[in-house]
């Protein structure tokens, strides 16, 4: 399943997974939001460290409703620590 990732250029921190490529269905938060089109995320092809399991309240929230909200910050997953159930020989 495939779902668009965009960000509120009136507000960085603001984010929205989408299952519309367009992001028309995604609400105003502000006057001034403006979505913008970050990326799309397949959810057969979750990047290390992250697992799908790690998004299943997501994906519930998204079927049902078509979007969903969050703050956040975007960083470099190249960084980002190992998870703990991850070996080194993987």
């Amino acid at each position: 399943m495939d779902i668009y990732l965009f960000r509120d250029d009136a507000n960085e921190v603001n984010f929205a997974f989408s299952l519309d490529i367009t992001g028309a269905n995604l609400p105003l938060l502000t006057p001034h939001t403006e979505w913008t089109f970050l990326e799309v995320i397949d959810t057969l092809k979750f990047v290390a460290p992250w697992d799908i399991k790690d998004f299943d309240e997501v994906l519930k929230y998204l079927r049902s409703h078509g979007y969903y909200l969050f703050e956040g910050e975007l960083i470099d997953p190249v960084n980002l620590p190992a998870r703990p159930d991850q070996s080194a020989d993987r």
